[in-house]
């Protein structure tokens, strides 16, 4: 989650991730939520450390923004 809200998120950015829970938006989220399984399955067959490192990073940044999405209206009200 700290890629997308950091130590002081911004309103804006909130606001924009709260709509991703929209559910004109589930298909968007859907699929990120695929990547991330598709990504953990090649981390676990990887062999080579910089296909792990990179594969480590994608994960990371799905979950972070899958985390930011669903915790966001819990941010947002914090920051009003």
């Amino acid at each position: 989650m700290k890629i997308f809200v950091g130590q002081k998120p911004d309103r804006q950015h909130m606001q924009a991730l709260i709509r991703c829970k929209l559910q004109e938006n589930e298909p968007l989220l859907a699929l990120f939520k695929l990547k991330l399984e598709e990504t953990k399955n090649s981390l676990m067959v990887a062999e080579e450390p910089h296909r792990i490192h990179r594969l480590q990073g994608q994960a990371q940044a799905l979950s972070d923004f899958l985390e930011a999405v669903e915790k966001s209206s819990e941010v947002f009200d914090r920051i009003k």
